[in-house]
């Protein structure tokens, strides 16, 4: 079955350009030319990859992105299209959920490959998928859930692939640009490295709220991070 990609952009002519691209690849794409359309059938829609402009009529793709990983789609991965080169925003880009980004102008044949890769990405996060326990704390690639004992931690697609890298070699330290590389798939952006940052904040926030006494994810000063298996009571 074709790959659905939908793409979120209000000039019409880049979505029509980049339609073309990818139908001659293979995929099945859809297009909104606002927010609100594009929020709407992101969340119905059953798509492999969001290609999504930040500048929208409505609502802009900063809260799209926002909306789409605390919904039942968290886990849809997402390319950020935007005529912004400021590194802050591809920064808040990534901070906010999104997987990737693309500025334009840009050419369709990279919006493809970028597609393809973020495709073969997301499929690699699916090959780990045994289950992993320590103590009281589950982590289950599957279905991007961490469990606390009855209680469900609920992660998103780059905190779950984070938390579960780092989970799967337990005492061994990792460094940002590992997980930079391994997570999201950049390895020449050592500045991008605060994204790491945000998002192992997060994770622990939300192992804590259920586990305040452990930190499972332990800070390496001068190097990075790594999981420490809970031994105390």
């Amino acid at each position: 079955m074709a790959e659905k990609v939908l793409v979120v952009d209000d000039d019409k002519h880049i979505c029509e350009m980049v339609r073309i691209a990818l139908e001659a690849e293979g995929f099945v794409v859809a297009e909104a030319y606002d927010g609100n359309e594009g929020l709407k059938k992101a969340l119905s829609g059953n798509y492999a990859v969001l290609l999504l402009d930040i500048m929208l009529p409505e609502t802009d793709g900063w809260n799209i992105c926002r909306q789409i990983r605390d919904s039942s789609v968290r886990g849809l991965p997402i390319i950020m299209l935007t005529a912004r080169g400021e590194e802050v925003d591809r920064v808040l880009g990534l901070e906010l959920g999104a997987d990737d980004y693309v500025t334009k102008p840009f050419s369709p044949r990279e919006v493809v490959a970028r597609v393809k890769a973020l495709i073969r990405r997301s499929d690699s996060y699916n090959i780990a998928r045994q289950q992993l326990n320590y103590g009281n704390l589950q982590i289950d690639p599957n279905n991007l859930t961490a469990r606390f004992g009855n209680e469900t931690i609920e992660l998103t697609p780059k905190e779950m692939a984070l938390l579960n890298i780092l989970a799967r070699q337990p005492g061994i330290p990792l460094t940002r640009e590992e997980l930079l590389k391994e997570v999201w798939g950049f390895d020449d952006s050592t500045a991008m490295t605060r994204t790491v940052d945000e998002h192992v904040k997060r994770v622990r926030a939300k192992i804590a709220r259920l586990d305040p006494h452990n930190e499972y994810i332990q800070t390496v000063w001068g190097v990075g991070y790594k999981f420490e298996v809970n031994t105390g009571d």
